[in-house]
């Protein structure tokens, strides 16, 4: 009879979390941040409209120590301790301090937590099927927390390190590698059987982005010779129109996808290219195949 592997909680979970950085994922709390931003700036507005009626009291009470309130600190600062004095002002003061202190500092870490993007979805999917399978992490939660990495919106995660090199080209290599390319020749790296990575195949980031960096600039490199060709063989004009736009279509896209160049730089690019095709048209006669007939 098959043993049950045991069940893991926190400390593996850490552990794969401090191995990985990307797949330290956690709950930005979004809604939460801002509902306790909400009635910290409710609390503010209350206390603003109180000194602002403690200022008008005390600057009307007619008492030599109160009127100056606001213009001398000591006198406030000594309002409690002083025959006849109000230490209303001072209190709701420290209270504004204290509570704008708290305020200030969730505002400045709510807005830092909004320009951090959400994980890659792979790397989410990936710590799901690590924490559910038994042949792997097998971590099972079992309080309040066992769902939050199934049923939390992934717009509402965020990674200690997201990837950033992760372009559109590394993960189309990484999807061809590990879902085409293995089953095609039928080989794959040897899993280890236990740790942090049983059954689990780890491949080089640095080894996917050079290969999407080199898919990408041969592709760059030979659509312009290929796009020469059929144009130099295609004999009418407007054949030789649709060929251009579609070349240089395939051309942006490429670019798009296999490189982090700005889109401006895209189009400068693009726009380059397809002046290319458009003079080589210019210069090689419609009806002309290139060929010599006998």
């Amino acid at each position: 009879m098959a043993q049950t592997p045991a069940m893991n909680g926190y400390f593996e979970l850490a552990s794969m979390m401090g191995a990985n950085p990307e797949l330290a994922i956690f709950r930005r709390f979004s809604a939460l941040n801002a509902h306790s931003l909400l009635l910290l700036q409710a609390e503010l507005v209350f206390l603003e409209n109180k000194l602002q009626k403690c200022i008008e009291a005390d600057a009307a009470s007619g008492h030599d120590l109160r009127t100056i309130y606001d213009r001398d600190w000591q006198s406030l600062f000594e309002s409690s301790t002083k025959p006849g004095g109000c230490a209303e002002q001072w209190d709701t003061l420290m209270r504004v301090k204290k509570v704008l202190k708290e305020y200030n500092e969730a505002l400045v870490l709510q807005k830092l937590l909004a320009k951090e993007d959400a994980p890659l979805a792979p790397d989410m999917k990936y710590l799901q099927d690590w924490m559910r399978r038994p042949t792997m992490g097998c971590v099972y939660l079992i309080g309040a927390d066992s769902d939050v990495y199934e049923k939390s919106e992934l717009e509402d995660l965020i990674a200690i390190k997201r990837h950033r090199g992760h372009n559109l080209a590394t993960r189309t290599v990484a999807d061809f590698w590990v879902r085409v390319w293995r089953r095609i020749i039928c080989w794959k790296p040897k899993a280890p059987s236990s740790g942090l990575y049983a059954n689990t195949i780890h491949y080089s980031d640095s080894t996917l982005t050079r290969t999407g960096e080199v898919i990408g600039t041969m592709c760059a490199s030979t659509l312009p010779v290929l796009a020469i060709v059929i144009l130099y063989c295609v004999q009418s004009m407007g054949k030789r129109l649709a060929a251009i736009a579609v070349f240089t279509s395939i051309f942006s896209a490429v670019l798009g996808i296999f490189s982090d160049a700005r889109r401006i730089e895209i189009f400068a690019a693009t726009a380059g290219f397809a002046a290319v095709q458009v003079v080589f048209v210019g210069t090689v006669p419609s009806g002309s195949s290139g060929y010599v007939r006998a």
